[in-house]
């Protein structure tokens, strides 16, 4: 397994999930966050349940 770190914000997390999925890349989003807003971590976790499923 390899892993590729994005920093960025949700959107452009999603942007890349979306890609990877397009192309049959398997991929996961992982809880692996630093310092976010309330905000933004309820964003990455609608996007874990959105594209890990």
């Amino acid at each position: 397994m390899a892993k590729i770190e994005i920093k960025g914000t949700p959107e452009k997390l999603e942007r890349i999930a979306i890609f990877l999925k397009a192309n049959n890349i398997v991929h996961a989003i992982i809880d692996d966050y630093g310092n976010h807003s309330q905000e933004d971590l309820e964003k990455y976790r609608d996007l874990m349940m959105k594209h890990n499923a």
